[in-house]
């Protein structure tokens, strides 16, 4: 049933109702309440779902290591993957976060694992900053590579994959300069 929902998910129906899981998953609805109390249960139950299946993409392959052209590829080439897998959830779970606590607390997390990667990505080039530049671009980097704005690279702005890597490639190696 959850892969059916996830499927759901995946083609933009952010919020299947169980008898749209039920139909894809070819049980009746009667199995889908069976299972969870409500719709909210259910919608938790397939982000938790989708979390599980993606959390090794979001592992950076020596993080922090190489030079920085190496790291700035890296980097962006592992945001971009990651939104691939899971922006539709995304979406879902930011529908969802201003009613669920719960959900509130796993984009919170993710949000922090993203800052934390962008630290541990680029810290020769911060502990060369002064701390106001240092504050600055780490804050730049984690919104400019946040999921949501992802998002608005490529829904909003329509810009294509390789034009999305290239915007944040260009951003990144400005934020990044020590030379100011």
């Amino acid at each position: 049933m959850l892969e059916a929902a996830l499927e759901l998910f995946e083609e933009e129906n952010l919020e299947p109702t169980p008898e749209q899981i039920a139909l894809r998953a070819g049980v009746s609805a009667r199995s889908v309440y069976r299972y969870f109390e409500d719709r909210d249960q259910l919608v938790r139950a397939i982000i938790a779902h989708k979390q599980l299946k993606i959390l090794p993409l979001f592992h950076i392959a020596d993080i922090g290591k190489g030079e920085l052209e190496v790291r700035l590829t890296r980097f962006v080439d592992s945001r971009l993957k990651v939104h691939d897998a899971i922006a539709a959830t995304a979406r879902a779970m930011a529908i969802k976060s201003s009613s669920d606590p719960v959900i509130r607390e796993q984009i919170d997390f993710r949000k922090s694992i993203f800052r934390e990667q962008v630290e541990l990505s680029f810290d020769k080039e911060f502990q060369a900053m002064s701390v106001a530049q240092r504050n600055a671009a780490v804050n730049a980097i984690d919104v400019l590579t946040q999921l949501d704005s992802l998002d608005r690279y490529q829904v909003d702005l329509a810009l294509s994959l390789s034009e999305t890597r290239e915007l944040l490639l260009i951003s990144l190696r400005a934020l990044l300069r020590t030379d100011l």
